[in-house]
């Protein structure tokens, strides 16, 4: 069988939008495949054959205007949201949505929907956008708002830059100080799955006034090893814990100040050392980074808080993985949750495709996704949003496979009225 010939990609690096026109018209003159990227580019050892040009808005990074007075905030689309962050945060305001990577950028999340552990309290970040400006595929520019081309504005957001290309947002943003409003976790821990989804309910379905809510689970493919001596593989049970963490605004004292030091330095340190380990031998190291981020430190910043992920898991999460995360709805979210658990373990149990299946979770109150279920017919509700990430043996997944576990996955979604997430940029 032949190799498809492939050919670099062209990347274009727009300062403002009258660059993006050109490039998109250039592009459709040439009837070239155009990528849209919003960060730093990235190497994942794939190519594809149809690639020639790719818009990397990275250089449209400008933080535009701070309008004190409505709380707005107006960004070209490849500034990133933690830069946002703290350029408001020098007038006592902030960005309610964040992602928990640092370099998530405002077009790229508003493209994708954009969710948080604090999605439970402010909906997703589509919900803060106030109004953008577009380039559609025609190289047109546009401008579109929660008052003004609304259908238009609801079809670009969380398209994924199919329906054009994001170039500058208006946000809203809200009166806090995330380098001084101090939260506390109250963590719950659980060894069997049942306990567990029922604790992740019941907190998405009331919240009480937690400021960042997030459960985690890890469950193992039982491990096997050589025998010291003779042929033949001992086969050591599997590791299954999880985590609900609730996080709670508290009043520092000089002691919690000096516990958050500690926990700060530790998980640098681990992050560290987990991004430095690489291959089979690293893989203790990384998933020891991983499980470290199970259980919360007690006391941090909402800052801190924010980019916890980051600075363990995204070190911990290297290697081929399946990716798929459902909006369920509050009334079949455990339903959502088993059956999604069932099908993964399932076809590890019978392929061994995947090792390590991991699930985060937490409450989603979004006006946009309750539009958007009507848009389906569906149910008006609040939602929990379900991820699960199944790290792959190599060469384990096939595509007669993987056409299967995508078919349960819709099936899932078709008879519980739940709404796949693409949150792919």
């Amino acid at each position: 069988m032949s190799t498809p010939h492939t050919v670099a990609a062209e990347e274009y690096l727009p300062r403002d939008t009258a660059d993006v026109v050109r490039t998109v018209r250039d592009s459709r003159n040439r009837a070239d495949r155009l990528t849209v990227r919003g960060g730093e580019p990235f190497d994942d050892g794939l190519s594809l054959p149809d690639q020639r040009m790719v818009l990397s808005l990275r250089q449209m990074n400008a933080v535009l205007d701070i309008n004190l007075g409505r709380r707005t905030v107006r960004v070209q689309a490849g500034a990133k949201l933690s830069d946002i962050d703290r350029r408001l945060g020098a007038h006592g305001l902030g960005l309610p949505i964040v992602g928990d990577h640092r370099d998530i950028t405002a077009g790229g999340f508003a493209s994708v929907g954009g969710v948080s552990t604090a999605s439970h309290k402010y909906g997703m970040f589509i919900d803060q956008i106030v109004d953008l400006e577009y380039v559609d595929t025609d190289g047109r520019i546009g401008t579109c708002g929660r008052n003004h081309h609304t259908e238009r504005f609801h079809r670009i957001l969380g398209a994924g830059g199919r329906a054009g290309i994001i170039t500058a947002l208006t946000l809203d943003a809200i009166d806090i100080d995330k380098d001084h409003t101090w939260l506390t976790t109250h963590a719950g821990r659980f060894l069997d799955f049942d306990s567990f989804v029922e604790h992740a309910y019941a907190e998405v379905a009331r919240p009480g006034n937690a400021a960042l809510q997030v459960g985690r689970w890890v469950d193992t493919a039982p491990l096997k090893v050589s025998r010291p001596v003779g042929t033949g593989h001992v086969q050591l049970g599997t590791v299954r814990f999880g985590q609900w963490s609730s996080l709670y605004p508290t009043t520092p004292t000089r002691s919690l100040r000096a516990r958050r030091e500690v926990g700060t330095k530790t998980r640098k340190s681990l992050g560290v050392i987990a991004s430095a380990a690489g291959g089979r031998a690293g893989a203790p190291v990384r998933n020891a980074a991983a499980g470290a981020l199970m259980f919360a430190p007690k006391v941090l910043t909402l800052r801190d808080a924010e980019y916890l992920a980051d600075t363990v898991i995204s070190s911990s999460e290297r290697g081929p993985a399946y990716r798929v995360a459902i909006f369920a709805p509050l009334s079949s979210y455990t339903s959502v949750f088993y059956r999604l658990h069932d099908l993964f373990a399932g076809h590890r149990e019978r392929t061994g495709c995947f090792t390590v299946i991991s699930a985060m979770t937490y409450g989603v109150r979004s006006k946009y996704l309750q539009s958007e279920a009507a848009v389906h017919n569906l149910p008006a509700e609040d939602h929990g949003l379900i991820t699960f990430t199944c790290r792959l043996r190599p060469s384990a997944l096939p595509s007669e496979l993987l056409r299967d576990i995508v078919s349960g996955i819709d099936e899932i979604c078709h008879s519980e009225q739940a709404l796949r997430y693409d949150s792919t940029d």
